[in-house]
């Protein structure tokens, strides 16, 4: 029997050639790994240039998923956004998938965005600028559309995942009851949201200034689509809270983003009152998906021990929206 494997990796050569093959790619083509984690990326340097080939994790989506995620990539692109567009295979297709060990991985040859990653170093008129770009790409992504639906699930990945993060507590039923409470709370709280209220959309998924480049002339270019689909378009603030609150400058950096965010698509009332709903629920989610999925993507900062960071930010958040 052939030991399981949850995430295998490609073989560089012999993507090289597949990516020459199916692309018309010109002169050697070389591939180099360069980020492995929840996705594989590649760097391919061909006579064509420099580009970028995302290789997915088995069971992350259908093709039709995958489809959404790089055809919203291109709409945005279309729109002028800085995005790594995907490059079309000679047959007009926007990805392929291949079959790895552990199952069917797509696989996207996408433009090179050449720039230096935005970190919690970012100044006020920074966090109101990438406030103004979110903004901006929910205009955008108003008149997006698509045959295959790809909602984002978040309440029941919440749900699903939570006994994950609640088995390495070890023996500490009091934190396993609060975390309980609130994950059910912050469910029943969202699913009874009117989305006249709160309206839904096309939103990115995971937009945080890690995920957010500064390129050589200044402008800025956003990648990571990863968790892209359809949700209440509101939350996709609270990823940039998410990463804020957890680097220790938010209540700095959030205000200035959502004032950003606002002077480009203004907060409706109902969508404001949610925000701090949430930001726990995204505090809860990441750290639930975090133990779900240490085993294939390894060590965590932090994310070790009595897991006392993540679980002080999760409590914060929680009593501010008044969970648990």
């Amino acid at each position: 029997m052939t030991f399981p494997v949850s995430q295998s990796v490609l073989d560089a050569t012999a993507l090289a050639g597949e990516l020459a093959r199916l692309y018309g790619l010109k002169g050697p083509v070389k591939c180099r790994l360069i980020s492995r984690g929840m996705n594989d990326i590649f760097e391919v340097v061909c006579d064509g240039g420099r580009f970028a080939a995302k290789v997915a994790r088995t069971g992350k989506s259908t093709d039709g998923e995958f489809g959404f995620e790089q055809a919203f990539v291109q709409h945005l692109a279309a729109a002028r956004f800085l995005v790594p567009a995907p490059i079309p295979l000679t047959d007009g297709k926007l990805f392929f998938t291949v079959d790895a060990p552990e199952g069917p991985r797509q696989i996207a040859l996408m433009r090179w965005l050449d720039g230096t990653p935005c970190t919690k170093m970012l100044t006020l008129e920074d966090a109101r600028r990438l406030g103004s770009y979110l903004g901006r790409m929910h205009r955008a992504s108003e008149n997006f559309t698509y045959p295959v639906p790809r909602p984002l699930y978040a309440e029941s990945k919440l749900k699903a995942r939570l006994p994950k993060l609640i088995a390495m507590l070890g023996d500490d039923p009091d934190t396993a009851a609060f975390l309980t409470r609130a994950v059910d709370g912050a469910i029943a709280r969202i699913e009874s949201l009117d989305p006249a209220s709160v309206p839904r959309g096309a939103i990115h998924g995971d937009f945080q200034y890690a995920n957010v480049m500064q390129m050589a002339d200044g402008s800025v270019a956003v990648f990571d689509f990863n968790d892209c689909g359809q949700d209440f378009i509101v939350r996709d603030l609270t990823g940039f809270f998410w990463r804020a609150d957890f680097d220790g400058v938010g209540a700095a950096l959030n205000p200035a983003f959502v004032a950003g965010y606002e002077a480009i698509r203004p907060l409706l009332p109902a969508e404001r009152a949610a925000l701090p709903l949430f930001r726990a629920a995204r505090h809860l989610l990441l750290t639930c998906s975090m133990a779900e999925f240490i085993d294939r993507v390894g060590p965590i900062p932090g994310f070790d021990g009595n897991l006392r960071y993540y679980l002080s930010m999760i409590r914060l958040h929680c009593a501010e929206a008044g969970l648990g």
